[in-house]
């Protein structure tokens, strides 16, 4: 009997999992439409060099072609599924391919500064600035380019070309023909759905097997040199590891009910901005040729290091009304 209730939980699980996953992919489908749309319309019209050459200085302090800004944009409005449906449309069109260094360069420029209209909204409901998170997010996601171009140019590290894996390349030629480009897309959004469902069954099994109570006595040490205080520890954590929605709700709703410190906030929030859905979000960008290690362990480095940078100045007068805002401390934020 109890394996027969363990079985009809798991089923239940599942199902609401694959439930959720497909509602993910129906707002995923809405969002990635137009933007699929307007790359196509771009490319066809041969507008994507003038617009590109916009952000040529910009792209160039990373290390990165001027055309993957558009990449990086779509990914700071939408979200990081629409980033990649139109890196991998603009993909034809790169000559010569991107390295290693370069593919691992832009995952961290969309991991670390992405959706960043909703996700600006949710740090506002917990407590933080929205725009200051949000400049604090683009700048973090910059100098992470800057960092892994300049280790690149300096050690010669990730020169060879970045091995994507095969069933992500649905693209044969730049501008292919309507009938084509629609039938790319559906398979394109076909790929997405079992994208998604995989994470979402992925993340179930690690909640299932209680994972990330590992992940939380891993990470709890570096988090509170970061700043995080210890009564945001664990709500902190568990947005790094699920997502900055489930996070900072968590967040709010602590807060709310006073368990969580006021002053604690601040460096939870931010750290959660940096870092989040740190499983799912960087097996996406390794399949496209990202470098695991980089995207793992150096993003979390970085992470912990701007963190705990921002935390401190935030605690010093000169400072607190410039990260802050308000004067007060580094808790209730404007």
């Amino acid at each position: 009997m109890k394996r027969d209730i363990t079985w009809a939980r798991v089923w239940t699980s599942t199902r609401a999992s694959l439930k959720n996953g497909l509602s993910a992919w129906i707002l995923v489908v809405k969002l990635m439409i137009p933007a699929l749309l307007l790359t196509r319309l771009l490319l066809y019209f041969e507008l994507i060099g003038p617009l590109a050459a916009v952000f040529e200085p910009a792209m160039g302090l990373v290390g990165l072609p001027p055309e993957m800004a558009l990449v990086w944009m779509a990914g700071i409005i939408s979200n990081l599924y629409v980033a990649i449906s139109v890196y991998l449309a603009l993909l034809p069109t790169l000559d010569p391919a991107l390295t290693l260094a370069q593919v691992t360069t832009l995952a961290g420029l969309c991991l670390v500064a992405h959706s960043l209209l909703i996700e600006g909204q949710i740090c506002r409901g917990a407590g933080v600035s929205f725009w200051r998170v949000t400049v604090f997010r683009l700048l973090a996601a910059f100098l992470w380019g800057v960092l892994v171009h300049m280790t690149a140019r300096l050690t010669g590290w990730g020169a060879e070309p970045a091995q994507m894996q095969e069933f992500m390349n649905l693209a044969a030629e730049p501008v292919p023909p309507w009938g084509v480009w629609l039938r790319i897309t559906l398979e394109q959004l076909l790929f997405i759905l079992i994208l998604i469902e995989t994470l979402m069954l992925l993340m179930e099994l690690i909640r299932y097997f209680d994972l990330t109570r590992i992940l939380m006595k891993v990470l709890a040490p570096p988090l509170r040199l970061a700043g995080v205080g210890d009564s945001a520890v664990m709500v902190t954590v568990i947005g790094c590891v699920v997502g900055l929605a489930y996070g900072g709700g968590l967040i709010i709703a602590e807060r709310r009910s006073g368990r969580l410190a006021p002053q604690d906030v601040y460096g939870a929030v931010l750290l959660m901005c940096i870092i989040h859905s740190i499983l799912e979000d960087t097996f996406l960008f390794c399949m496209l040729g990202a470098s695991l290690g980089w995207l793992l362990a150096a993003r979390l480095v970085w992470a912990l290091a701007w963190t705990a940078g921002l935390t401190r100045l935030a605690r010093r007068p000169f400072w607190r009304p410039l990260l802050v805002g308000g004067g007060g401390n580094p808790g209730p934020l404007a």
